[in-house]
């Protein structure tokens, strides 16, 4: 969780008629501030259950200006655990230094769609957006060919809703995406790229695109970019050079087959990278060099202090890609 807020910032103190209503009390006894810092002692994987206790505990629990403590202060480090088609099974919440786990209401279902997979789940202020995916729908034949969903649904941490979103123009599963972030708690933009109708249960095929789109939270609103230079599904995404460029590496371009019945992917070495001021595309270059694997598997970017770290999984072997420290 994330949040732009000055760090000093500590919930508003109770006024003398929110202490004088009985309604409004927290804790018996105690004024509602200190009643306050108790509560965000509170794991928050343990809220959900607390917030049944009273309305003012629920109230409280909610509040925006709570949240932001919690954040600025650094007492919980939140990992959302999405299942393959979230909206049967329920995702959960792992709470990092409570070592606690919390359920979440599934997705909102769709009667006509199962299976739903590679899809992104894109945590931005107090929400979490779940973007496209690959799924089967009964009323698409053949009906055992999966297709890529356009389907956007965002999940609010502090009351534990889920409501719809606007779909993107384009259908898209096994994206790149990356988060540029404003100055609001909860604005900001999220771009995709690429992308294509793989589904788990097929180890190849299915269809690729190059379309790129950049969505805007506050406005609720999807617009085209520049496409790809080339078509790419599978790959992953990351912000550098201080957010003013979007990497996209791995994946892979086309499939072919081997004696004509087996299919076979073609995977992508190289980097492209998109300036985020002028919208052009460039090529970024091999990933991994003459030592590494040819084939290029599933990759993976995580964070080391605001650089991107790239590490890429083959069978049982996993690559860290050495150009990640010189972007």
């Amino acid at each position: 969780m994330n949040s732009d807020v000055d760090p000093g910032e500590i919930p508003p103190p109770s006024t003398t008629a929110e202490s004088s209503s009985p309604s409004s009390i927290l804790i018996p006894g105690l004024p509602n501030e200190v009643s306050r810092t108790i509560l965000s002692m509170i794991p928050y994987a343990h809220h959900a259950r607390l917030k049944s206790t009273s309305k003012s505990w629920k109230s409280a629990l909610s509040s925006k200006s709570f949240l932001n403590n919690l954040i600025n202060h650094n007492r919980n480090n939140l990992i959302c655990i999405f299942p393959q088609d979230p909206s049967i099974p329920k995702p959960y919440l792992f709470d990092v230094n409570a070592v606690a786990w919390c359920p979440l209401p599934p997705m909102p279902c769709n009667p006509h769609v199962y299976g739903l997979c590679n899809f992104a789940a894109v945590p931005l202020g107090f929400h979490i957006y779940i973007i496209g995916g690959s799924h089967f729908d009964t009323r698409s034949f053949p009906i055992n060919r999966p297709s890529s969903s356009s389907s956007m649904f965002r999940f609010n941490l502090r009351d534990f809703s889920w409501e719809n979103r606007a779909s993107m123009i384009s259908a898209r599963g096994s994206f790149a995406y990356a988060v540029i972030r404003s100055s609001g708690d909860n604005s900001g933009n999220i771009v995709v790229a690429g992308g294509g109708s793989r589904h788990m249960l097929f180890g190849a095929a299915g269809s690729r695109i190059r379309l790129v789109e950049r969505y805007d939270v506050v406005a609720d609103r999807w617009e085209e970019l520049e496409p790809l230079p080339g078509f790419r599904a599978g790959c992953v995404g990351f912000l550098e050079r201080e957010e003013r460029e979007f990497r996209v590496v791995g994946g892979h371009s086309r499939s072919r087959t081997v004696s004509g019945v087996f299919p076979v992917d073609e995977y992508c070495r190289d980097a492209v990278v998109m300036g985020l001021e002028d919208g052009e595309w460039r090529q970024g270059g091999d990933m991994w060099g003459d030592r590494e694997n040819v084939r290029a598997g599933k990759m993976v970017v995580g964070d080391d202090c605001g650089s991107p770290l790239v590490f890429m999984i083959d069978v049982n072997e996993i690559f860290r890609s050495p150009k990640a420290q010189t972007l």
